[in-house]
């Protein structure tokens, strides 16, 4: 299976269509386990696209597409007349997208596309003429397949199985595809963070007690050569509202990807870690006031060209406010530093804005 990613992004559809989607969208980039996601997908292609039915196929380690079982009791039992037309259950399939054209297609291709019959996606156990009448029964006209694309991966498929006339245009599966393979790619992510051991799950960057620790160690050796120290702190101001508008895992996205740049942008000499639930702090080896302020000056511009994940989201942008403060001028102490740098920060407005 093709693992690149398409020539062609798929363009966003206008906002006329996207609006019916924004509500269950929350859900989706909110989703804490596969099952819920496969949960919020479903209900998202129904109340968005107008679907009879959505399921959720993640690609595994050795490239075969698994059924993931939605979550909810409520969505199992909606998924019982489904089955029972079929004679199998969807979300406990898993085969080879090699072996379906149209399937393979989809992936490789990177847009969605759709198909008269359902036997032309799955492999299921009926003959050709008792799932069309079975189709017929269940109202299904055609099959909408979207990929899961996410950072050049194939993760998936989104498979739809949509009434005559669906309201939504084939587009706007597009677009549903392309957060659900968010929202699993973020799953997947902070799977792997847990196990990271003393780094911060979300950011990827040491955790905050690591960092306290760290910033005792560098303030001894500091005082016992006198040299300079400074530490810097960068809070994403609107990351509580960017959680509440777009989804828990959209917002986490941003403040990782903020985490990365600084990191790329830090000396070698430099400490990052997290701090608090929106912020990220650095400890300036050898930097004194002055050096704190071509520091913060160089992070700044680091994060002026932030691409955000989704940015044809309305009014998505990332507010920052940037402090620091120096030893001894502002503490000669841990927690006396990062007093004084979080009081600059409670002053100071958004000194930068990334859209």
């Amino acid at each position: 299976m093709a693992n690149e990613q398409p020539a062609d992004e798929p363009a966003p559809s206008d906002d006329a269509h996207v609006s019916p989607l924004l509500e269950p969208l929350l859900a989706v980039h909110s989703a804490q386990t596969p099952n819920w996601l496969a949960d919020a997908a479903s209900t998202a292609a129904e109340r968005g696209l107008g679907a009879l039915y959505g399921l959720v196929f993640a690609t595994d380690a050795s490239g075969h597409l698994s059924g993931v079982r939605p979550a909810s009791s409520e969505r199992v039992r909606a998924l019982a007349k489904l089955r029972q037309a079929l004679a199998v259950d969807l979300t406990a399939l898993r085969f080879d997208p090699q072996e379906r054209p149209a399937v393979l297609s989809a992936l490789q291709g990177g847009h969605a596309l759709t198909l008269a019959e359902l036997s032309q996606a799955l492999p299921l156990p009926q003959e050709a003429e008792t799932l069309r009448a079975a189709q017929e029964r269940l109202g299904i006209a055609e099959v909408w397949l979207a990929p899961l694309y996410w950072d050049g991966q194939s993760l998936g498929l989104l498979l739809l199985l949509m009434p005559e006339h669906a309201p939504a245009p084939l587009a706007d599966a597009e677009l549903l595809g392309r957060h659900i393979a968010v929202a699993l790619g973020n799953l997947r992510e902070e799977e792997e963070g847990r196990k990271r051991g003393e780094l911060d799950a979300i950011r990827w960057v040491y955790d905050e007690r690591r960092f306290m620790e760290q910033l005792a160690l560098e303030i001894r050796r500091a005082e016992r050569h006198r040299r300079p120290l400074s530490v810097l702190v960068l809070r994403v101001v609107n990351l509580d509202a960017l959680r509440i508008r777009y989804g828990r895992f959209l917002a986490e996205r941003v403040l990782r990807q903020v985490a990365g740049r600084l990191a790329d942008a830090m000396r070698d000499t430099d400490f990052l870690g997290a701090f608090g639930h929106d912020g990220l702090a650095t400890i300036l080896v050898e930097a004194d006031q002055e050096g704190a302020q071509k520091a913060e000056e160089r992070l700044l511009a680091s994060l002026s060209s932030l691409e955000l994940p989704y940015a044809d989201l309305p009014d998505l942008d990332v507010d920052l406010v940037c402090a620091t403060a120096t030893l001894p001028e502002d503490g000669t102490k841990p927690d006396e530093l990062m007093v004084a740098v979080e009081a600059r920060l409670g002053r100071g407005t958004a000194e930068d804005n990334v859209a």
